[in-house]
């Protein structure tokens, strides 16, 4: 575009605005489409804690609406005060949420009596760094819009931040240009296209300021571009997620801001492209620009902003898929052992493996090998030990996870609580290559936690533990494992349930330059080569000390967990009480999460309720206290006080150990009454047996922003 141009049109617009001030070619902008729910009263069915409904229409997505806990289905009703007619909602979550899936209904009424369904049920991506689904309908006169929730995939109740309800809108009549052509109407362009197609800037749904000029590059470039200027697309797909945008812009004079908006020209900002001058309006360049990740078909404004006068040209745009993003990172992970067996249970092992020390069914203050008694009220299948009854009378019974009964049960709470899926642990003993009963029965668990995940919507990887694997023979026993039996006889990577990250398949090695475990580093650097020349995103579960090479890290490894792409350090059992917490975020989590930044790796450090093992090593009783939920709360607190967003958990099984947070007793009588077990009233606080679970929920929430950073956990004791 011109400078003499522009300069002609200026004279022109002076000259007819002196002969006549009543006459005017150029009418007023006017504003986007208007929120009709903002500030309107707003019902519920529920609300959780002080997450009540008001939040969803004071027009911030700071605050939100959340339905009470596990009481489908949840609603969310708006008063508009009169009839109008609606054809469009927009539900927010805060953007810095992770994606979670809801599903829900609209429907729409008169009276607040009767009411008809706008849109039947359906699922809704709200995707992580827009957290936006715009739901369109047919045009339909209402006072009363309901939103009807009864599923969501990252809590237990329905969720809204900002419930905006739209109705048709006129379309801005474009500016005249005395030589340009005219602009399209309204509804030009596309019904609907990909945001990965190159796509012409002049072929938008509907505009606001611009103009229309042809391109020294062929067809037409929007021109004319002032500071509030948008152009709009309607339906654009963005697929499973998109995270960078290109545009061809040029400019003569300083340029401007390109804003990336979703829902209306005031809505979700997804990113800021800043044009500098190209020294013409017809000097083309190509800007690209990263975005936060948007996915799912939107409704797209590109919003103009900047300093008085003209701005930029813009030809083209288009959208490129996300070369990052996946399962883990940003996520909570729980560890999974699934190594219990039980007498008649059917398993190749057919005992009761990890609950004795023998094998044998348990006999009290003899065989018990296990620190903490399970909740077993919801398991449908058990089985006798000789211990003597629990404390309520019933049986003493155990569970198997050799039944996929059991396995269902651990992702159903995943899924309930919030745990984003499982690190199945893959002991040094499966990877012998002669088959046994131990492999055998590792093998069926493993296929299992595979049908349970992709039931529960849950993700999983496998994670070797090398321990007491043949220093010799290591590396090759891995490599032929995963490549006969993961990849070869079980297909577990070609599950839809397989964690993936940037794209990658995920695999972790646990114990790589732990000083009592196998490998050099040459050697833990070959499998971790081959893993990745293969494609995989790898995890390393490394030493408390792997920064310094020292204590419980051997030497001459920093290379080796560099090379990782994310590093896990294992810190279960050394430290204890909160101010252990606080010694190691100054000394260790502080200064290991400022290399793994520095060196582009991912940190996952392990995250862990408490320690005991009297019943397996004699040791002292309680011996390191989950003080009722505050200890591992406070590592919680510490490690997003500095950043991070990564979490494993230590374990969500081990009944051996007391990590376990799944499901425990809480008090004597729901354990043997001949037996010692800790229970979760040990420190004097009574909690539900449900409560680590839930604990977890909430830290996967504080990391991803859900909820505030607070010393002291929201999570109620019952």
């Amino acid at each position: 575009m011109a400078n003499g141009k522009r300069h002609l049109y200026l004279i022109v617009f002076l000259a007819i605005a002196l002969i006549s001030t009543q006459l005017s070619l150029y009418p007023s902008k006017v504003s986007a489409a208007t929120n009709l729910a903002l500030n309107k009263s707003v019902t519920e069915s529920s609300h959780t804690q002080s997450y009540a409904a008001s939040n969803a229409t004071d027009g911030s997505t700071s605050t939100y609406w959340e339905g009470a806990a596990g009481s489908y289905p949840n609603w969310l009703r708006v008063d508009l005060g009169s009839s109008q007619t609606v054809n469009q909602l927009v539900l927010k979550l805060p953007p810095s949420w992770g994606a979670r899936t809801q599903t829900l209904s609209v429907q729409t009424s008169s009276d607040d009596a009767s009411y008809s369904t706008a849109i039947a049920s359906a699922a809704y991506v709200f995707s992580a760094g827009t957290n936006t689904a715009t739901i369109n309908f047919t045009n339909t006169n209402a006072r009363y819009i309901k939103v009807n929730i009864t599923a969501n995939t990252g809590a237990t109740g329905g969720q809204i931040a900002e419930l905006e309800v739209y109705g048709p809108t006129v379309a801005p009549t474009p500016t005249p240009s005395p030589s340009a052509s005219p602009s399209p109407s309204a509804t030009a362009g596309p019904a609907s296209f990909s945001a990965f197609a190159q796509t012409p800037a002049s072929s938008y749904s509907s505009q606001f300021g611009i103009q229309l000029e042809g391109s020294s590059e062929g067809g037409q470039n929007v021109a004319y571009i002032d500071n509030g200027d948008y152009i709009a697309f309607n339906n654009v797909d963005f697929g499973s997620v998109a995270s960078t945008v290109s545009f061809r812009v040029a400019s003569q004079t300083s340029g401007g801001n390109i804003e990336i908006r979703l829902g209306s020209a005031t809505g979700t900002l997804a990113g800021t492209c800043a044009v500098t001058s190209t020294g013409g309006w017809q000097s083309w360049t190509t800007k690209n620009c990263t975005i936060t990740p948007v996915s799912g078909v939107q409704q797209l404004f590109l919003k103009f902003t900047g300093g008085a006068g003209n701005l930029f040209n813009i030809n083209w745009f288009k959208f490129s898929p996300a070369s990052t993003g996946g399962d883990v990172v940003g996520k909570i992970f729980a560890g999974y052992q699934g190594w219990f067996t039980a007498g008649g249970d059917g398993s190749p092992l057919n005992n009761w493996t990890h609950w004795s020390k023998n094998n044998n069914n348990l006999t009290a203050n003899s065989n018990v090998n296990f620190e903490m008694y399970p909740d077993l009220r919801e398991y449908t299948k058990l089985y006798q030990t000789n211990l003597g009854n629990l404390g309520n009378g019933q049986p003493a019974k155990l569970f198997s996870s050799y039944d996929q009964e059991t396995v269902n049960k651990h992702f159903e709470w995943m899924q309930t609580y919030n745990i984003n899926g499982a690190a199945l642990q893959r002991f040094g003993a499966d990877a012998n290559y002669a088959p046994n009963n131990w492999n055998q029965n590792r093998d069926s668990v493993a296929v299992k936690v595979k049908n349970a995940a992709e039931s529960y919507g849950r993700k999983f990887y496998v994670m070797y533990d090398i321990t007491d694997l043949n220093a010799s023979q290591w590396v090759n026993a891995v490599k032929t494992d995963f490549t006969n039996n993961v990849v070869g006889t079980m297909n577990l990577t070609s599950s839809s349930a397989y964690a993936k990250q940037n794209g990658k398949p995920v695999i972790c090695i646990w114990g790589i330059g732990f000083t009592d475990r196998p490998g050099t580093a040459a050697e833990s650097a070959e499998l971790i080569t081959w893993f990745k020349n293969q494609g995989y995103y790898v995890i390393g579960g490394v030493p408390t000390h792997w920064r310094n090479g020292n204590e419980d890290s051997k030497p001459g490894f920093l290379d080796v967990y560099k090379s990782l792409d994310m590093l896990s350090p294992w810190f279960v059992g050394r430290f204890s009480q909160l101010s252990g917490a606080d010694h190691y975020k100054t000394n260790q989590w502080e200064p290991d999460f400022a290399f793994t930044q520095a060196n582009g790796i991912v940190y996952q450090p392990v995250i862990w309720p408490g320690f005991a093992w009297k019943n397996m090593k004699n040791g002292p009783v309680n011996e390191i206290p989950r003080l009722h939920g505050d200890f591992m709360w406070r590592q919680a607190y510490n490690l997003k006080s500095i950043g991070v967003n990564t979490g494993y958990i230590a374990m969500f099984d081990e009944y051996d150990e007391a990590t376990a947070i799944a499901k425990a007793a809480e008090n004597s009588s729901m354990i043997p009454n001949n037996q010692y077990f800790l229970t979760l009233d040990a420190d004097g606080v009574a909690v539900s047996s449900d409560f680590y679970l839930r604990l977890t929920g909430d830290i996967n929430r504080l990391f991803n922003n859900e909820i505030p950073l607070t010393v002291n956990h929201p999570t109620s004791h019952q």
